[in-house]
């Protein structure tokens, strides 16, 4: 049978059975692990040495043969094949399910290459379509098979679009963008200030619970213990300080180097219709997929980021069963390429599409923003009022004012605009954020009023598309109806309440 021929049943190639192999020892490891460690920790003292090394040799015994059993049914009764234009799996030990998936209906197509992958030349392969609601089949592919079923699927594609194979070559050529580990970096900083001072306060927070949970007696032992060293124990703040940025510190890196192995060596393919994003330094995981399955392009830059002349860019695509367990978005991070994936997306001309209406937010949204921060500092400044702690005042009073500030920025972000062909949605706090949305991607808009709308004529207005939802408030009431009845036409009233 040859490589490129799909048209009759055929199992994965047999390294694929080293990888089902290996995945099956690490699913079943942590449970063969305990009961070992159970058995070879026993203290009744009545068993001997020599017996004890034997159960534990059976345990390990079982354990092999337990993952070569599971891989053997996952590799061996798993076939595939293609017909009338549709991928057709074939699964199951005791009852057969056959499952179909026009290529047309392919919204993406990811790969995952993790250590054991590469190192047999293998990749795993998933199809995601907009219905799927089951689990997940994975094909573990070499690369000539790989390479040939992704040829077909890419013809397949073409004659259901009505276009002749031959348009390829004659069409536009297509653009790769790569993206520097440099600036990957340099974007990884740019995000994580906030988040790594949530991580050490949610870690100190985490030990402050450990401590004040620990039985009376122990308390006691610990604070006769710093009462009679109080001296060599205590520290300037300023050393509290340093650890405190010590700890930041550890974790930023922690953050950078996550963010590193994941979309490290990226690289980014776009064909007419068609994205191959792939990233990652030790794993390497692709997703291919069209622009159907794209529903909102979202572009950040925070005050790091312009200074750095990057962004945070968000592919983020409609969510099917699969989605909604782990996150697909493509992200991007510290380079200006927003205009590519926007050219892409929208069209090379989306710049000139002219504006036709525009809403933006009034004060009544700092309501919404400082309201939970307006609260907690009011509560705060009446406990240390009563604590007679007037000098810790200072804290809420600087919260409210930051907390105002975030307010303040938040309105003269908030905007909405309706151009031609798209959408734009700007947002943000500390950082500029629009998200560009197609009209037919909009699946539900609601004009929703307030009880301060007959006073002040302001109303909500909120937008979902299959996988984002944005919620526009203190917007004038005739400018958003105006918004509202003109979405109506251009998204279809089948699809808009």
């Amino acid at each position: 049978m040859k490589a490129s021929d799909f048209s009759q049943p055929r199992r994965m190639s047999g390294s694929a059975y080293v990888v089902l192999l290996v995945k099956a020892l690490r699913q079943y490891a942590s449970v063969f692990l305990i009961i070992i460690l159970i058995n070879a920790f026993k203290t009744d003292g009545q068993r001997p040495l020599l017996e004890t090394v034997g159960i534990i040799a059976a345990l390990v015994g079982c354990y092999l043969g337990l993952a070569a059993v599971s891989a053997f049914i996952g590799y061996y009764f798993k076939k595939y094949y293609m017909e009338d234009g549709k991928l057709v799996f074939i699964h199951g030990l005791f009852s057969k399910e056959t499952t179909s998936i026009p290529l047309g209906k392919v919204q993406s197509l990811r790969t995952r290459q993790g250590f054991v992958y590469r190192l047999l030349d293998m990749r795993g392969v998933l199809f995601d379509t907009l219905a799927s609601q089951s689990a997940e089949i994975e094909l573990i592919l070499d690369e000539s098979d790989w390479n040939a079923l992704l040829s077909r699927v890419e013809t397949q594609e073409r004659t259901l679009e009505n276009k002749g194979p031959e348009v390829e070559a004659d069409g536009e050529p297509d653009t790769r963008l790569n993206f520097s580990n440099w600036n990957l970096i340099k974007g990884a900083l740019c995000q994580n200030h906030l988040q790594g001072m949530a991580v050490l306060f949610a870690a100190l927070a985490a030990f402050y619970n450990t401590v004040t949970t620990v039985d009376d007696r122990a308390v006691d032992h610990v604070i006769d213990y710093v009462d009679a060293h109080a001296g060599s124990l205590s520290f300037q703040p300023s050393v509290w300080l340093a650890v405190a940025a010590v700890l930041y510190l550890v974790i930023l890196l922690l953050w950078i180097g996550k963010v590193f192995l994941r979309y490290s060596n990226m690289e980014v393919r776009m064909a007419s219709g068609q994205l191959l994003f792939e990233s990652g330094l030790i794993a390497r995981n692709s997703n291919r997929f069209r622009h159907d399955k794209v529903c909102t392009v979202y572009v950040k830059r925070n005050f790091l980021e312009k200074r750095l002349h990057g962004s945070t860019i968000m592919l983020k695509q409609a969510l099917n069963a699969t989605d909604k367990k782990r996150g697909t978005d493509v992200r991007i991070y510290g380079s200006d390429a927003a205009a590519d994936f926007l050219g892409w997306w929208l069209g090379k001309d989306y710049g000139d599409s002219p504006e036709i209406i525009s809403a933006r937010s009034g004060y009544g949204l700092m309501g919404h923003v400082v309201g939970l921060d307006l609260l907690i500092s009011l509560v705060a400044t009446v406990v240390l009022l009563c604590s007679g702690l007037l000098v810790w005042i200072a804290l809420p009073v600087a919260w409210l004012l930051v907390s105002l500030v975030k307010g303040l920025l938040t309105v003269r972000r908030s905007c909405l605009i309706l151009k031609e062909d798209y959408l734009e949605i700007s947002a943000g706090r500390f950082a500029d954020i629009h998200n560009y949305v197609k009209y037919s991607n909009v699946e539900v808009v609601r004009l929703v009023s307030t009880p301060f709308t007959p006073y002040f004529r302001r109303v909500r207005l909120t937008l979902s598309t299959n996988g984002t939802s944005f919620t526009l408030r203190s917007l004038k009431e005739q400018e958003a109806r105006d918004i509202y009845d003109l979405l109506l036409v251009k998204c279809g009233a089948g699809r808009v309440l």
